[in-house]
C-alpha cells in the first residue's frame, strides 16, 4: 500500500499481459522509495533471448523471400511463368495471415514459429530442382512459412514490454530488411562459389529451430479479433479507400521493380555482381536507411507530405533508371538506393497515416495497408508485369516496369485528394499563439 497507484497499476498491466508465462523467468525490481519516483520494472529474464529469436528469424524468412527474383535470372526462367507463380504464391502467403494470428492467440505459437522456420527453407532446394511444377511447390512452401511466421513474430515482440514496444518492433524489422537486402547476395555466392549446393543456406533456420524448441515463449494472447472482412470494412471510409488504392499502384510498382531488377541490369550488361543481387541489396538499403528519417518527417510536418514527395521522387528516378540504360556504377547504386527509399517509405508512411485517420481500430488499419495491399500488389506487380515482357521482343523487363510504372501517377492523383492533417509540432505552434494572444 506505499506505492503510488500508477506504479501499482503499471505493475498489474504488465504481469496481467506476460499471465500464464513461467513463474520462476520473472525479477520484480521495485522502487525503495515512492518519493523518487522510480518506475516499476518488470524484467523478463528471457526477453533478450526471446528478441534475439525473433530478430534473427525474421532475417531468415525475409532471405528466403528474396531468393527467387535472382533464382528465376539465373536458371533463364521464362519471366512470364515466374511472374504467375510468384504472384500466388504470394497472395496465397499473404492472405493466410490472418488465419495464422488467430492460431498464434489461441496459443500455438511456438508451433508456429518452427513451423514457419522450417516451410522457408524451401527456397534453399530451389537449385535442385527443374521443373516449373517443383519451383511453385518449393516457393509455395517458403511463402506459406512466411505467412506462418510473421504475425506470430510480430505479436511476440510487441508484447515482450509495455514501455519498449517501439523499440522491439523496429529492432524485428530491421532484421527482415537486412535479411531482403542479403539474400541474393548469399544466394548467388552459395550457387557459384557451391557448385549449386544452396541448401546451405538451410542451417540457420534448423539451428533457430533446436533453439526455439528448448526456449519457453510467453504466450500471445490478444484481446482484438480480426478478420478479412473486418479489415475490407474500413474501405468504406473514403479517406482510407483513397489512402488503400494509393498504397495498391505504389507497392505494385515497388515489387515490379525489385522482381525484373536483376534481368534489366543483366540485359544492359552491368557488372555481375551488381545483376546479381548488389543492385537489390543498394536499393532495399536504401528503403532500409529512409525509414527513420520518414518518420521523422511525416511527425514534423505531415504524412500526406511526405507520401506525395516520395511518390514524385521515385517517378523521376524511376524512369531516370528505365530509359538511361548505359549508366556507370558511381550514377547507378546511388540511384538505386535513393529509387528503392523513396519507393519503399510510402508503406510505412501511409500505415501510420492510417492509424490517424482511424485511430480506433490499428489492427485492422495495419492488417489492410498491409497484408491485404501486399496481397494484391504483389499479384499485379509480379505476375501482371511477366505477362507484359510477352508484348516485347527487346529490353522487355524495362519495358514492362515502365509499363507499370505508370501507376504512378494514379497514386500520386490519389493521394492528393487525401486529407492534409495538421502535424503535432503546428498544433503546439497554434495552441501557444493562441494563448499568447
Amino acid at each position: 500500500g506505499s506505492f503510488k497507484p500508477e506504479a501499482l497499476a503499471l505493475f498489474q498491466r504488465e504481469l496481467g499481459q506476460h499471465s500464464g508465462s513461467n513463474e520462476g523467468s520473472w525479477a520484480v525490481r521495485l522502487p525503495q522509495s515512492p518519493r523518487k519516483g522510480k518506475e516499476v520494472v518488470i524484467v523478463y529474464k528471457k526477453t533478450t533471448m526471446v528478441l534475439l529469436i525473433a530478430v534473427m528469424g525474421h532475417f531468415c524468412v525475409d532471405l528466403m523471400i528474396g531468393v527467387w527474383p535472382v533464382f528465376k535470372t539465373l536458371v533463364h526462367m521464362d519471366l512470364a511463368v515466374a511472374g504467375l507463380i510468384s504472384a500466388v504464391c504470394a497472395f496465397v502467403g499473404e492472405g493466410l495471415q490472418v488465419y495464422f494470428g488467430h492460431l498464434s492467440d489461441k496459443g500455438h505459437c511456438k508451433r508456429l514459429l518452427i513451423g514457419g522456420l522450417a516451410a522457408v527453407v524451401g527456397c534453399a532446394f530451389l537449385a535442385y530442382a527443374s521443373h516449373y511444377a517443383i519451383y511453385f511447390c518449393l516457393f509455395l512452401l517458403t511463402c506459406l512459412g512466411s505467412g506462418a511466421f510473421h504475425p506470430v513474430a510480430a505479436s511476440l515482440v510487441g508484447n515482450l514490454s509495455a514501455t519498449r514496444k517501439g523499440l522491439f518492433l523496429t529492432l524485428f524489422a530491421a532484421g527482415g530488411t537486412l535479411g531482403m537486402a542479403f539474400s541474393q547476395i548469399l544466394f548467388t555466392n552459395a550457387f557459384f562459389h557451391l557448385n549449386g549446393h544452396t541448401a546451405v543456406l538451410a542451417l540457420p533456420m534448423l539451428c533457430l529451430i533446436l533453439l526455439i524448441t528448448f526456449t519457453s515463449l510467453p504466450k500471445t494472447a490478444s484481446s482484438q479479433k480480426h478478420s478479412l472482412l473486418g479489415s475490407l470494412e474500413l474501405l468504406g471510409q473514403k479517406e482510407l479507400k483513397l489512402l488503400y488504392f494509393s498504397l495498391v499502384c505504389n507497392q505494385t510498382v515497388l515489387w515490379s521493380f525489385l522482381f525484373f531488377l536483376p534481368d534489366i541490369l543483366l540485359e544492359r550488361e552491368y557488372d555481375s555482381w551488381i545483376a546479381f543481387g548488389g543492385g537489390h541489396m543498394v536499393a532495399v538499403l536504401g528503403g532500409t536507411c529512409m525509414l527513420v528519417p520518414a518518420g521523422y518527417l511525416a511527425d514534423r510536418f505531415s504524412c500526406r507530405i511526405v507520401i506525395l514527395i516520395s511518390i514524385a521522387l521515385s517517378t523521376v528516378l524511376l524512369y531516370a533508371l528505365l530509359f538511361f540504360p548505359f549508366l556507370p556504377n558511381s550514377f547507378l547504386l546511388p540511384l538505386l538506393f535513393f529509387l528503392g527509399a523513396t519507393l519503399s517509405i510510402v508503406n510505412g508512411v501511409s500505415v501510420a497515416f492510417g492509424n490517424q485517420l482511424v485511430p480506433d481500430h490499428p489492427g485492422k488499419v495495419s492488417a489492410l495497408l498491409m497484408g491485404l495491399v501486399w496481397c494484391l500488389s504483389e499479384g499485379i506487380g509480379q505476375g501482371g508485369g511477366g505477362l507484359l515482357t510477352k508484348l516485347f521482343d527487346e529490353d522487355a523487363p524495362a519495358r514492362a516496369v515502365a509499363m507499370l510504372g505508370s501507376l504512378q501517377l494514379v497514386s500520386l492523383a490519389l493521394a492528393w485528394r487525401l486529407p492534409y492533417l495538421i502535424s503535432q509540432p503546428e498544433l503546439e505552434k497554434i495552441e501557444q499563439k493562441a494563448v499568447n494572444s
